[in-house]
């Protein structure tokens, strides 16, 4: 019996589906029509849709005391990274750090030489932010902004933080491909050539030069204490040897027999070997400190970086014809069976 009713249950579907097939091939000429209408749809926007551009970068950040695989890799382009352990400011936060808005910001301030004025204005004359901006009391008048963060008024920082929103989650990827190599790969697609191209490059070398600075700031202070104590040395070092010359002039020809009035004299050259030893101490000191900063000092190595022109991407000309008559023979077909379907509920 269970077998008998399969067999109905099966039957039925296929005279249902039957059913449809037929009655959506009775549809054919307007499926047909809405088809070429949907395709014509896809074509025209196809060829009438701006190209996007796309500039990629990829570059080595990391210290010189790299794991072994990234030591390999970087060997291919010429880079010795040396031997050691890892770094806690490395992988994920370095992806973090370069879509912060601090440093999206500094990279959209910079200039385009081009254009001889700084991205972000160019970006809002290109999306012609700036029109719809001026209908409103509040935000009229808040273009252009200023090249320095520091200039902006409280309604320019926040436009700008919506333009940085708008960037970081629609034209900017940062990524790294293999997560155990610190190479990393950032790219810019937006519909302004340039506008991808020097905001790829301008966010890497911020970034770049924030992460490099921030690593080597201690050394660095160090390093400019010990020079700055080595020119005070010096300078005490070279007043002591001409004073001690002077005094051994002015003793020389003195009777032997006066030993005392030479204690002066002698007491100059002491001083001078004692301030000598001193000064060869700092200048050790010195080259060791020179020596922590190279250490400290992170590498950093562009692999492979964008130059102008870029390439120009626009939609498949086939593939939106395509999709287009899809979509639209899809929606057309939904429609009817839909109709169909409320009329039987009737």
């Amino acid at each position: 019996m269970s077998y008998h009713n399969d067999e109905v249950s099966l039957k039925y579907i296929l005279l249902q589906i039957k059913d449809w097939f037929y009655y959506l091939l009775s549809k054919w000429l307007i499926l047909l029509i809405a088809g070429i209408i949907g395709g014509s749809l896809g074509l025209w926007y196809a060829y009438s849709s701006k190209p996007t551009y796309t500039a990629p970068l990829s570059f080595i950040l990391s210290n010189n005391d790299a794991n072994a695989g990234l030591m390999g890799l970087a060997s291919q382009f010429g880079v010795d990274l040396g031997t050691g352990g890892n770094d806690a400011f490395m992988g994920d936060n370095i992806i973090s750090l370069m879509t912060s808005r601090n440093m999206v910001q500094k990279a959209m301030l910079q200039k385009a030489p081009q254009k001889n004025e700084t991205l972000i204005n160019m970006l809002v004359k290109d999306m012609k932010l700036n029109a719809s901006w001026d209908k409103y009391p509040r935000t009229k008048g808040s273009f252009p902004f200023p090249d320095d963060a520091a200039k902006m008024t409280y309604v320019q920082d926040s436009l700008c933080r919506g333009i940085y929103e708008m960037v970081r989650d629609n034209f900017l990827t940062v990524d790294r491909p293999d997560k155990t190599l610190s190479v990393y790969a950032v790219s810019t697609t937006c519909k302004n050539e340039l506008f991808s191209h020097y905001l790829t490059t301008g966010l890497v070398n911020v970034t770049s030069r924030f992460y490099i600075d921030t690593k080597t700031s201690v050394a660095r202070n160090s390093l400019n204490m010990l020079m700055h104590e080595a020119d005070s040395m010096r300078a005490i070092l070279g007043a002591s040897v001409a004073g001690a010359a002077k005094v051994y002039d002015n003793t020389y020809n003195l009777n032997p027999a006066y030993q005392v009035q030479r204690a002066p004299a002698q007491e100059g050259q002491l001083r001078v070997g004692a301030l000598a030893t001193a000064y060869g101490e700092v200048l050790k000191n010195l080259e060791l400190a020179k020596i922590s900063l190279q250490k400290e000092t992170p590498l950093y190595q562009i692999i492979d970086e964008p130059h102008l022109p870029l390439v120009a991407k626009k939609p498949s000309k086939l593939i939106m014809l395509l999709a287009g008559g899809i979509l639209a023979g899809i929606l057309v077909a939904g429609f009817f069976i839909v109709r169909r379907v409320l009329k039987n509920l009737k």
